[in-house]
């Protein structure tokens, strides 16, 4: 028994309502007891005179009693289920709406805690919780005349709530009204005992999860630790890669820049290709078996070729254009590539070592 259950008289502890709840439980039980009854006789009287009216009442007892049990049709049994059914769900609603009235008679005690901030320093946070630790552990529970202010309140009236830890009578919302208007509370030497009963298990609870949380902690750290780690030869690796990258990139745009230059002397040497290509094909055509075409051959051929091409002319001579050409006045003189090509167009006509042409 809680401290606060030895300071409270008969009255206060509210039993002006339990004996309501209990009366009104008695009443119903033996009111439907009485319908049931009522209808029983009922029923088994006009039996008794609907048999004596066809006289079979004067007959042997065995076959009139016979008569009697198998004259009871089965509407009667359903009229007893559904009268006590219903007596009793009246009985039930009547008794829970009983219930939740505050009939308790005040008193006043020396100090109060209020409820939630109570149940909180023990270790229970969950309104649904609350309810649960109530009437499991059959905890008096007082509603105060007026709102706590604090957490403590000293020398008010309070009234108990009778059916609090009855898990068929209490009401939650009961408890959520109160809690809301912060006027229900626990007597300060009950909270006292429930914390240091259950206080302590919450602190066990709470060290025990700090220690859980701690080595997961550790152990995040630890796994942390590892991805830094391999996140760190990620970004060493990523940063060889982005290098390697740039070099890569760099020499594309310098093979680009290579292609383009190329391109553009390839575009440069077309006029001149054009002047070569005929200039070898006649080459060819007029070449006896053994001739041998020198440079210098080559050249005048060439001079004499490109006459044909006057609107080339220009764009020749930019292709063919080296300072030394300009220095000696000979913009078309075949040197380097062009003579190359010529030679290597030509083949066999080609000389390749000193000697005298053949003329054709």
């Amino acid at each position: 028994m809680l401290p606060s259950s030895t300071k409270l008289t008969i009255f206060q502890r509210g039993i002006a309502q339990k004996c309501v709840v209990f009366c009104t439980y008695v009443i119903t039980i033996s009111v439907t007891a009485f319908i049931l009854d009522w209808l029983d006789k009922k029923t088994f009287l006009n039996i008794i005179h609907e048999a004596n009216k066809q006289g079979s009442i004067s007959e042997q007892a065995v076959n009139a009693f016979t008569i009697l049990i198998n004259a009871r049709d089965e509407k009667f049994f359903l009229d007893l289920i559904f009268i006590g059914t219903f007596c009793g769900i009246i009985g039930l609603l009547i008794i829970r709406q009983v219930a939740k009235l505050q009939w308790s008679r005040p008193v006043i005690l020396p100090k109060v805690i209020e409820f939630k901030q109570a149940m909180q320093h023990i270790g229970i946070h969950t309104p649904e919780d609350r309810i649960d630790f109530v009437r499991k552990q059959g905890i008096p529970i007082f509603i105060a005349s007026k709102p706590f202010l604090e957490m403590e309140q000293y020398s008010i009236p309070v009234r108990l709530y009778t059916f609090a830890y009855n898990s068929t009578l209490s009401d939650a919302n009961i408890f959520s009204t109160y809690i809301g208007q912060q006027r229900l509370c626990l007597d300060a030497a009950d909270y006292e005992y429930l914390l240091e009963k259950y206080g302590r298990e919450a602190l066990s609870a709470y060290t025990a999860r700090i220690r859980d949380l701690e080595e997961t902690i550790t152990n995040l750290q630890g796994a942390l630790s590892v991805q830094q780690t391999k996140m760190n030869d990620v970004m060493e690796q990523n940063q060889i890669l982005l290098a390697e990258k740039a070099e890569y990139q760099n020499k594309k745009r310098t093979l680009s820049g290579r292609e383009k230059s190329l391109e553009s002397r390839e575009n440069a040497k077309r006029p001149v290709r054009r002047v070569i290509y005929p200039l070898v094909n006649r080459l060819v055509a007029e070449a006896e078996p053994g001739t041998k075409y020198t440079r210098t051959k080559i050249q005048e051929e060439f001079l004499r070729e490109l006459e044909a091409f006057p609107e080339l002319k220009p764009a020749v001579q930019d292709a063919l254009h080296t300072p030394q050409k300009a220095k000696s006045n000979t913009p078309f003189e075949l040197a380097g590539w062009a003579m190359e090509e010529v030679r290597l167009a030509l083949g066999e006509y080609s000389q390749t070592s000193p000697g005298r042409d053949k003329e054709h």
